[in-house]
């Protein structure tokens, strides 16, 4: 008889460790090819209009594959989901850094995007599995939470330094050895998955709709860029999804196992940190893209100055967040969010009076420092708040939730916000206005209404929330109790 294996011991700094890395690879993805973009565009051939499918394809399927990858962690195990998904997406990172013309390329970072969507969850349902609720899970979200705005900002210093430096393929190579090494730890490190129950059948029918109106209502709003918001086509795939998710509703409502359940749905709070981080992210992400475009275009530097440009952010933002896992349960949570997004507000507000001749060092650096800080300060009790109460069975699906919220946010700022900058743009440009200025005025109307949304962001929070009720400190008094 062959010896049992013993059991691997749970090493929670350890899983965090290994999640939050393949993380940080998924959220690098969002932004690492930006500055790539023109080489790309002209190796491989890209339209003007086609070449930004090579960031939509991701944003797209990963927004919205994200619920059906949360409910595949839950019922297969987070730690086969983690490690599927991994393996699947350095085969498309493979695929698209070998990519041998636009559409191979953007069909592999569909690929991408799907896999993302499974691998998204399971990670942050393995840090929830081995991190309990209290101290232990604050800190943890707290490392969590700096990726969103260190991942992005990273993305673009990698992309800059890898384009300019190597060559444009490298930006998906570089997943591979990132990949791999984490496969090899994955047994290691990661206790094996306990017995899930199989005895409920999946609502196949309820995550196929719910998948495709997210798909739908996604793609409709990047194409917003070349379509318009009052266009025909844009309004019929705002019907279109509209109809999938009444259909959906209807469906969930009779499931034995729908894929999203009431009893998660009626958790109030939760569902309001999950809307605030919607449109946190809708008001964060498009910011990336135009001080890109403000520091390329305007200032005239080259990609690897332009993502060395960010690293403000990166610093600011992780150092905020790690300060929070020891802040949260000792103020009251409104105020960490409604100043944490007024600070945000704030920054954005300052980078909204750039001109073309604003200095980096007095302008563009403490604007982006700044806006780090009040996300970093809002966005991780909204992570915690979000996640409160998931144990390992719907971990996945609490995750996949909220990262939904981050993806779609991202992806619906960043359509309406080119939106809103191309159009003042244009506008400027037939006025006689001289190029550098007009491009300058287009991003800093953008940047305004990205301070309003983050602010209306923090008031929802603050309205809606309501104050914790310390469940640590109860936990302390009835041990302490039990002891007397």
């Amino acid at each position: 008889m062959l010896p049992t294996r013993a059991p691997i011991p749970l090493r929670p700094a350890a899983i965090l460790a290994l999640a939050s890395v393949a993380q940080l690879m998924l959220v690098v993805d969002d932004t690492i090819v930006n500055v790539a973009l023109p080489t790309v565009g002209e190796e491989l051939g890209f339209s003007e209009a086609s070449l930004s499918w090579v960031v939509n394809a991701y944003f797209l399927t990963f927004g919205g594959f994200l619920l059906i990858g949360g409910r595949i962690a839950d019922r297969i195990g987070p730690r086969r989901a983690f490690a599927a998904a991994l393996a699947a997406f350095a085969l498309a990172s493979a695929v698209c850094g070998a990519a041998w013309d636009d559409t191979v390329l953007v069909l592999a970072r569909g690929v991408q995007g799907i896999a993302a969507a499974l691998l998204s969850p399971a990670a942050l349902a393995l840090i929830l599995g081995s991190h309990p609720e209290g101290p232990e899970r604050a800190r943890a979200l707290a490392v969590w939470t700096s990726l969103l705005g260190v991942g992005a900002a990273t993305g673009l210093l990698a992309g800059g330094a890898l384009t300019e430096l190597l060559d444009w393929r490298w930006v998906f190579f570089v997943n591979l050895p990132i990949a791999a090494t984490a496969l090899l730890l994955v047994r290691r490190m990661v206790p094996a998955d306990g017995d899930r129950d199989v005895r409920t059948s999946p609502n196949v029918t309820g995550a196929t709709l719910g998948t495709l109106a997210l798909l739908v209502f996604v793609f409709t709003v990047v194409e917003t860029e070349h379509q318009g918001w009052g266009s025909a086509r844009t309004l019929v795939g705002f019907a279109v999804a509209a109809l999938l998710v009444a259909v959906f509703a209807a469906g969930e409502r009779r499931s034995a196992s729908p894929l999203l359940p009431p009893s998660l749905l009626r958790r109030r709070r939760p569902m309001v940190a999950n809307g605030s981080v919607f449109l946190g992210a809708a008001g964060l992400m498009a910011m990336f893209f135009f001080q890109t475009l403000y520091l390329q275009r305007v200032l005239g530097w080259g990609p690897l100055e332009t993502g060395a440009a960010f690293l403000p952010f990166s610093l600011s933002m992780g150092i905020v967040s790690a300060a929070m896992g020891r802040v949260v349960g000792r103020v009251d949570v409104r105020l960490l969010v409604g100043g944490g997004m007024g600070a945000a507000a704030g920054g954005l507000a300052w980078m909204a009076s750039l001109t073309p001749d604003s200095s980096y060092v007095g302008h563009v650096a403490p604007s982006l420092a700044l806006t780090a800080a009040g996300l970093g300060a809002a966005f991780m009790p909204l992570m915690e708040i979000a996640t409160g109460g998931a144990e390992d069975r719907d971990g996945g699906l609490a995750s996949a939730l909220l990262t939904t919220g981050q993806q779609i946010g991202g992806a619906i700022g960043i359509a309406a916000m080119v939106t809103i900058a191309t159009t003042t743009t244009r506008d400027e440009l037939a006025a006689g206005t001289v190029p550098a200025q007009a491009l300058t005025d287009g991003f800093t109307h953008a940047f305004r209404i990205q301070a309003i949304v983050l602010l209306v962001a923090g008031a929802i929070a603050v309205a809606l929330l309501g104050r914790v009720r310390e469940r640590r400190a109860g936990r302390v008094e009835g041990d302490a109790a039990a002891v007397a």
